[in-house]
């Protein structure tokens, strides 16, 4: 009975986005949150200036500025680097032949399209002669990794010993290596992430791989390590253009640890959480109690959800959030079978956002087909009977299940319906 209860849960949000292989556009930071940026590091158009025209180097430096800026949370850098790098290629481009024969420059160009700008300048060095043997062979598989030729990449850059690169070219390098490896050498992809870390603190090649090398944590199951890097993340990059994509995905994966399995697991979740303002903290709780919900983690869903309604006003949205996450989790439980519906039943649709009320509709349709299921069987916990009466009821509970089974099943086809209109 749990299993066919279980799987209709699965469907209420099956068919939204999946955190954890979708990565939606940068979540701006409100301007009051971000701290104020040194007065040595020039705006964008400054560096435009300065840079551009002493080659490729300092070009490649006056881009590196402008991303540290993302990291540290400047919407405005980040929505000024599309047309630095449009700006950066072209020159790169129009350079002198003579200009790839300094290696310098060279490397320059391959951490350039290795760091947003495109294959079009490696495609450019890659049919020059005179490059040196390592510069080839990087600007090679570089050019292979950015166009998605991942079985040349491997073959060009896995074992490649960036040891004697300069820090900037062996941070991107690395960052490919991890990309490429991260699904079957997990283990690896975080060793190559942590060498990325320590050579370029501080950068947005820092905050990419400290990024990255949480979530390979938890592909591994390492949740004392993924719980030291995600705080690590929060402490040293709370406002940069990524972090909420991070929290996204940092909430499916607290989902697959199944933090409400155990004391000690919930436990780790608090932690993380904590080092949010509370405003976050809410909404990230209530982020790991929809995902939950998604996955089928009732027991997680519940706590993530009671964690973020104590963080509510009674009365506002979220908390109307809060007890719809609580309530579908409830529904399938035969001890809170009733309880969940009931609050179900009794939300203000108007205080939920949009996207919550194919949820809402799908939980009540639900809803209504397990108690169809359950005419007869007695709801919450049986209490001390005659022998034959609780055979009797358990007979009555394997009948309702059995009649459930398609009528679940018809729900979930009508749930798939329903939220292929509802999502885009």
């Amino acid at each position: 009975m749990r299993r066919i209860l279980l799987g209709a849960l699965g469907a209420l949000v099956t068919g939204l986005v999946d955190p954890a292989v979708a990565e939606p556009a940068p979540t701006a930071v409100p301007q009051a949150d971000r701290p104020a940026l040194p007065e040595s590091v020039p705006a964008p158009a400054a560096l435009d200036s300065q840079g551009l025209r002493a080659g490729p180097v300092a070009a490649v430096r006056t881009l590196q500025l402008l991303q540290d800026r993302v990291a540290s949370g400047s919407v405005a850098a980040h929505e000024g680097q599309p047309r630095l790098i449009a700006r950066i290629n072209a020159d790169l481009l129009a350079a002198a032949p003579e200009v790839w024969a300094d290696g310098h420059h060279v490397r320059a160009a391959i951490v350039f399209s290795l760091s947003g700008g495109g294959p079009a300048i490696l495609r450019r060095l890659t049919a020059l002669d005179g490059l040196g043997e390592r510069e080839a062979t990087l600007a090679r598989g570089a050019l292979a990794f950015i166009e998605g030729r991942d079985a040349d990449a491997n073959r060009l850059l896995r074992d490649f010993d960036t040891a004697g690169l300069p820090p900037t070219l062996a941070g991107a390098v690395g960052l490919a290596q991890a990309s490429l490896i991260v699904t079957e050498n997990p283990v690896r992809a975080i060793a190559l992430l942590d060498r990325v870390r320590l050579l370029l603190p501080g950068t947005l090649s820092e905050e990419g791989a400290l990024r990255r090398e949480v979530f390979a944590l938890g592909q591994i199951g390492d949740l004392h390590r993924f719980e030291a890097l995600a705080i690590q993340y929060l402490r040293r990059f709370p406002h940069s253009v990524y972090a909420g994509n991070f929290r996204q995905r940092l909430a499916y994966q607290l989902t697959q640890f199944d933090v409400g399995r155990d004391e000690a697991r919930f436990g780790a979740l608090n932690r993380i959480v904590n080092e949010l303002a509370a405003g976050s903290r809410r909404d990230l709780y209530l982020l790991i109690a929809r995902t939950a919900i998604q996955e089928g983690k009732t027991a997680s869903a519940r706590l993530a959800a009671d964690k973020a309604l104590a963080l509510c006003g009674p009365e506002s949205p979220e908390a109307a959030q809060g007890r719809l996450y609580r309530a579908a989790a409830e529904i399938v439980d035969l001890a809170t079978f009733e309880p969940g519906l009931r609050t179900l039943q009794a939300l203000d649709r108007s205080k939920l956002p949009a996207r919550d009320i194919p949820l809402l509709k799908t939980a009540l349709a639900t809803a209504e087909e397990i108690g169809r299921g359950l005419v007869g069987t007695r709801v919450g916990p049986v209490a001390d009977t005659a022998p034959s009466r609780q055979a009797q009821a358990a007979a009555d509970s394997t009948d309702g299940a059995a009649r459930l089974i398609p009528k679940a099943q018809a729900t979930i086809d009508q749930i798939d319906l329903l939220l292929q209109k509802a999502t885009p």
